[in-house]
């Protein structure tokens, strides 16, 4: 009897995240891990929140932020940099949706923008597919509204696409996209 194919490539999908997830910290040192937060908090700092969604991603921000201090204060230094890593992913949809929020205001088609939206609307696809396998990995209480929020800026980012609103669809793609690795980032710095 031969195995069905669909069931291998996913267990060679969930085992390559498996793997990818448990790997040892890259070389480096505090100092960086601890100017890295310190810019987080400076450029959230420099760009307030304007709506409530937006207060909600600095909540988050300002949450792993602490959580990464208080990780390389005990000398957890590859989960202080996941843990930043999550932090800025979180911050990063603020400045998205704020972009958002000014291409509606001035009604303008601005160029296109580089690469191809298609392919990277595609990729945040199936990273939002990982995202539960992400969140399954979090220690308790896994932020699921991040994966909530993924997915409605990635179909947000799909309504912009049929109406051919590119930059709109790019702000909204990148937003999805950011949350998506906030989720990997915490899942890493849960297993460390």
């Amino acid at each position: 009897m031969r195995p069905d194919p669909v069931s291998l490539a996913t267990v060679s999908v969930l085992l390559g995240c498996r793997l990818l997830l448990s790997q040892p910290p890259p070389p480096g040192d505090a100092r960086a891990v601890e100017r890295r937060i310190h810019e987080i908090r400076d450029r959230l700092a420099a760009n307030t929140p304007a709506d409530e969604r937006q207060k909600e991603l600095a909540v988050f921000v300002k949450r792993y932020l602490s959580d990464s201090q208080s990780a390389l204060d005990v000398g957890r230094r590859f989960e202080a940099q996941r843990l930043a890593d999550a932090a800025d992913a979180c911050r990063r949809p603020t400045e998205h949706l704020q972009h958002v929020a000014a291409a509606r205001r001035s009604g303008s088609h601005s160029p296109t923008p580089p690469g191809d939206l298609d392919d990277h609307l595609r990729e945040v696809y199936f990273r939002l597919r990982l995202g539960y396998f992400f969140l399954q990995q979090i220690p308790a209480p896994a932020p699921k509204v991040l994966l909530v929020w993924a997915r409605e800026f990635y179909a947000r980012a799909v309504e912009a696409q049929q109406d051919n609103q590119t930059q709109i669809e790019d702000e909204y793609t990148k937003a999805a996209d950011d949350l998506t690795h906030a989720l990997e980032s915490l899942a890493q710095a849960g297993l460390s």
